[in-house]
């Protein structure tokens, strides 16, 4: 398990709430949208897609707030016709640990390092962001995935 803290990132970003039995209207869709955009309006893309989970407790129906990120270096331009904003995620104090296989494991990769923390005493802050460093829809054990749970000390 790695602490890591995480400074402030500028980001084009979609947010909306949904639960986990919802989510999947977002996936893939979502990114697209952030992507195309950031060309549109020539953009810099600077990171990978982050996917960040406010009061996501694992229940399937259980309603929380979710963000969809693209970093993109900072822009004081007007985004032409995006339904997209811009604005920095705060700094972010986590553990973490990546995923070199398909998001069907991610449970078991939350599950350790949630075990990891309560052996370290740490209180977990509420959020959650996962990074996708790479996807690949066709070989999904091929995919790259950090995951960040926040911490509070």
């Amino acid at each position: 398990m790695e602490v890591k803290r995480i400074q402030p990132i500028h980001v084009l970003y979609f947010e909306t709430h949904t639960s986990l039995r919802e989510i999947s209207e977002h996936v893939r869709i979502v990114a697209r949208g952030l992507y195309q955009d950031a060309v549109k309006n020539e953009l810099e893309v600077t990171g990978p897609v982050y996917w960040i989970y406010e009061g996501a407790d694992g229940q399937p129906d259980t309603k929380f707030k979710l963000t969809i990120a693209l970093p993109v270096t900072p822009d004081e331009t007007e985004l032409s016709g995006s339904t997209f904003q811009f604005k920095y995620l705060e700094p972010f104090e986590c553990v973490a640990g990546q995923l070199y296989d398909s998001w069907d494991k991610l449970g078991n990769m939350y599950g350790n390092l949630i075990l990891a923390l309560s052996a370290d005493s740490l209180m977990m802050s509420g959020q959650n962001r996962e990074i996708y460093l790479n996807m690949d829809f066709q070989h999904p054990e091929r995919n790259i995935t950090e995951v960040q749970i926040g911490i509070r000390r």
